[in-house]
């Protein structure tokens, strides 16, 4: 909330500069700023704003996306301001006609809804959160970049060689891979994508040895763990795109996070069921839930809802149901300290 001595300072941030709309609550003055991306320059904006602030008895409010670079500003920021991180994929969209883009109608939505008291606030992860959300994200990068230069070998022997492409990936097939004739540049690049493929094996080896460390400490990504299909990689990445449970304060919220919920649009008695994801969606943590579901399926606690699900939508629709099933438990697992049940209803 803000009282009417207070100063409001919606921000748009980027790297070069940061578009700023002051607003002074007392009088209802409202201008426009453009201050460049320094903390020279920032602190210089919240230091004026301040010494405003203090004339009149309030406090300065700083709002601003959920961008990269909340975490730095947040920290040069301080005590000086309260800090307000807006989440911009739940405001309301204006009409069509007048949805248009720039910073400052950007920063006006944010102020807008600040002072209507309907700004969607999102989450401020801790440090440690962050840190580990970048070594498992960092992690699956170099999976992705793995299955991209092996889908570039697999191609280039599918369209320009009648070479068997069966068991190319064993230590086997790498050693005919290495002794296969060609020219002198097709050689060349064959083998660079080759090196490629090692040394990236070997940067995995090492993100996946520093997840082991957080596992061997984290009593919850091992509870985690004993769940069938779900390894210790897996474990420790969907314990850190969940982040804090605290911030959920029912199952059904992180099964919307997850991008998992039934999307429907209902008017009268007429209701249709729509896609499921949406604004807001962590694609990482719906990955790994959906990619863990061949095997937590056959769990004797979601084998008959998975059999019900299968025999009526198909078995796609019936993973994701069990996906649901899952997160609530996982949910009531970090919520109230107990480990997986395998057999209970």
């Amino acid at each position: 909330m803000y009282e009417r001595k207070d100063i409001i300072l919606a921000v748009d941030y980027h790297a070069e500069n940061t578009e700023v709309r002051w607003f002074h609550c007392a009088s209802g003055e409202e201008r426009c700023l453009n201050i460049p991306t320094t903390p020279a320059g920032l602190s210089r904006l919240v230091e004026k704003a301040t010494a405003e602030a203090s004339r009149l008895g309030g406090k300065v409010i700083w709002i601003m996306e959920s961008t990269t670079g909340w975490a730095r500003i947040k920290e040069l920021i301080g005590s000086r301001a309260e800090f307000i991180m807006a989440n911009v994929l739940q405001m309301p969209l204006p009409p069509k006609a007048y949805r248009r883009k720039s910073d400052k109608i950007d920063t006006g939505r944010m102020l807008r809804e600040f002072l209507n008291g309907s700004l969607p606030r999102s989450y401020q992860p801790e440090v440690r959160w962050r840190e580990l959300r970048r070594l498992v994200d960092s992690r699956q990068d170099l999976v992705e970049r793995q299955t991209a230069v092996k889908n570039w070998i697999t191609h280039f022997l599918h369209h320009e060689t009648w070479y068997d492409r069966q068991g190319l990936w064993t230590q086997k097939g790498m050693r005919r891979l290495r002794s296969l004739k060609l020219s002198a540049s097709d050689r060349m690049v064959l083998d660079l994508k080759l090196l490629e493929l090692e040394q990236l094996a070997e940067r995995r080896q090492s993100m996946e040895a520093a997840m082991q460390a957080v596992y061997e400490q984290w009593l919850e990504a091992q509870w985690v763990d004993e769940v069938r299909g779900i390894g210790m990689v897996t474990a420790v990445s969907i314990l850190a795109h969940i982040g804090s449970i605290e911030r959920f304060p029912h199952a059904e919220n992180l099964i919307s996070y997850a991008g998992l919920a039934p999307g429907h649009r209902q008017s009268d008695d007429t209701r249709h069921n729509g896609k499921i994801g949406g604004g807001g969606t962590d694609s990482h943590l719906r990955y790994l839930l959906i990619e863990s579901m061949q095997w937590v399926c056959q769990i004797p606690r979601y084998r008959p809802a998975f059999e019900r699900a299968r025999a009526r939508h198909g078995t796609n629709i019936a993973r994701i149901i069990v996906a649901r099933m899952l997160l609530r438990s996982i949910f009531k697992m970090l919520k109230d300290k107990v480990r997986f049940n395998q057999v209970a209803a």
